[in-house]
Order: C-alpha cells, then sequence, then structure tokens
C-alpha cells in the first residue's frame, strides 16, 4: 500500500532538486550542526535499540 503511493522523481524533478541545492550556500557551521543533529536522531537510538537487546539477551541467558 505505501509503496503504491510512492511517487516516482522524473529527470526534470532531480535536475530541479540539484540545482537548488548548489544555489544553496550552507556553511561550515550549518554542515556541522546537520551533524550533530543527524546524530542524535539516528545513531543515538539505534545504539540504545541495541543495547536494549544486548541487555535482555544477556538477561535471558543469565549473564546480567
Amino acid at each position: 500500500m505505501i509503496f503504491k503511493r510512492l511517487n516516482k522523481s522524473t529527470k526534470e524533478e532531480e535536475e530541479q532538486f540539484g540545482q537548488m541545492l548548489e544555489e544553496e550556500k550552507v556553511g561550515c557551521a550549518d554542515k556541522f550542526a546537520m551533524l550533530i543533529a543527524a546524530f542524535f536522531t539516528i545513531m543515538l537510538p539505534c545504539i540504545g535499540v541495541l543495547l536494549a537487546f544486548a541487555a535482555l539477551i544477556m538477561w535471558l541467558v543469565g549473564l546480567l
């Protein structure tokens, strides 16, 4: 169902998006802020889930 709603982008849309990205000047501080934001929103939850899963396995095995 979800895949039916996804629209494929055309070459024109991709070229327009690429031009918009090139026109937008992003500074070094902004890139660093985006990197930190991505770390907090993606990496930390993934690490938390993996640690919780590892703790569950250790608890089931009796090592914790």
